[in-house]
């Protein structure tokens, strides 16, 4: 198969559809090199799930041709990040012996023991692993060890991450793309490429947790001591502020949006010299009235209840206030004026919006900083980066990712799983 002189990431979300262009590979200071972005309204998705396949298929389409207009060659392969509440998270062991006269720990072996996680992993039925994560591994009770090839010990131990999505999203999202014309080269959960490319050695080291605040739905992972220690996504996102809006201004849901984007503001001390804002609603054809205090005041609450849901799992897991990395806000939510003044407030922890370096990623297209893209040049970013810890590898046991799969005879978790390693 002819390489591409590109590389194509697709982010799909219930509210617009975004695709980054990039050279194919890093340019000669090892910088990512961004061609193109694209953004166009989505449809036939809805709380990140299909709900009208040849509406969503349609939206694609016209996203890709803009895309191709741009770079002029067509786009006929791409990465694709899954996100949303499809995703879920297990964590499972392995164990094997070494009984190779030398002890010397090889490939295989890790790839023994991972598999050897998987069949033990529960909660798994009906769903398609899409990343198995050695989070760490350990020789002879000996914990701690980030990478066991070459070393020498009889027993080997695995903890691992296992990111599984439910196969109905899966497989309507993948129709939708392949109906496209489009090849899916690889499936990346979202915020693994975005905390892995986005977060720097020192902030995986001390600990940190990126949080990405989307349209219907919040995702999050945390970094410790190189390793991701968990992830998660809760059902809540930035279009809830909006029907918030709209419910508590008696609006209509664009108006509310507008409000959302040009006046709410969570900094305690803004739009003191604003008491009330005028706006024409094309909808209904009237100006309305609203009153800055109760923008404020009904976002606020939403958003706050984002972090309390965040803070929440921190504190089961030990980790609130516990995070010298502190929180990176990412995502389109993270946009909103003063997100960042309420997740400190509630999170205790220092709080970042995150900015590209201009040092690993060139944008030869002029990017205004849209915190909204950040997912989806990441998802390139990440696999220019990462193209080799990214190959697959066949695990022995079963024909299917698909857990206890009707159609695979050995109820296995066997297939093409992507190995990702915690360190870069």
């Amino acid at each position: 198969m002819a390489r591409d002189p590109y590389l194509v990431a697709i982010d799909i979300g219930s509210n617009s559809i975004k695709l980054a262009i990039a050279k194919d590979a890093l340019d000669e200071q090892d910088k990512v090199q961004i061609l193109a972005l694209v953004e166009r309204t989505s449809n036939g998705i809805r709380k990140g799930i299909v709900t009208n396949m040849s509406e969503a298929t349609e939206a694609l389409i016209e996203t890709i041709n803009q895309a191709e207009s741009i770079i002029g060659l067509p786009i006929k392969r791409a990465v694709f990040g899954i996100n949303g509440m499809a995703v879920s998270f297990t964590n499972s062991d392995g164990l094997i012996i070494v009984s190779r006269s030398d002890n010397e720990i090889l490939d295989s072996d890790v790839d023994r023991v991972i598999q050897d996680s998987l069949t033990k992993a529960f909660g798994i039925n009906n769903s398609e692993i899409i990343h198995v994560i050695p989070r760490n591994f350990s020789i002879d009770n000996q914990a701690g060890i980030r990478y066991p090839v070459g070393m020498i010990g009889s027993k080997l131990e695995a903890k691992t991450l296992i990111v599984s999505v439910e196969t109905s999203y899966l497989r309507n999202f993948s129709k939708v793309i392949q109906q496209a014309g489009i090849e899916i080269s690889n499936q990346i959960f979202t915020p693994l490429a975005s905390g892995d490319f986005l977060l720097s050695l020192r902030q995986k080291k001390a600990g940190t947790i990126l949080v990405d605040i989307g349209y219907t739905s919040t995702s999050f992972i945390v970094w410790e001591n190189e390793e991701i220690f968990t992830s998660g996504v809760i059902p809540v996102g930035s279009d809830h502020i909006t029907a918030d809006l709209a419910v508590g201004l008696q609006t209509t849901m664009e108006m509310a949006e507008e409000i959302k984007k040009q006046y709410v503001n969570f900094y305690t001390d803004s739009n003191k010299e604003i008491d009330e804002i005028e706006m024409y609603n094309a909808d209904l054809q009237i100006n309305e009235t609203f009153q800055i205090s109760e923008v404020n005041s009904v976002s606020r609450a939403r958003i706050e209840e984002i972090f309390m849901f965040i803070n929440r799992e921190l504190r089961k897991m030990g980790k609130n206030s516990q995070l010298p990395g502190g929180a990176v806000l990412v995502g389109g939510g993270s946009a909103l004026k003063g997100v960042e003044e309420v997740a400190k407030d509630i999170l205790k922890l220092p709080i970042f919006k995150y900015a590209f370096d201009r040092n690993v990623v060139e944008f030869v297209p002029d990017y205004n900083g849209d915190p909204a893209f950040i997912n989806v040049i990441a998802l390139a970013a990440y696999s220019l980066y990462h193209s080799e810890d990214m190959a697959s590898y066949k695990v022995n046991k079963g024909a299917s990712t698909t857990r206890n799969n009707p159609g695979d005879g050995n109820g296995g978790v066997g297939g093409m799983i992507k190995k990702l390693w915690p360190f870069s």
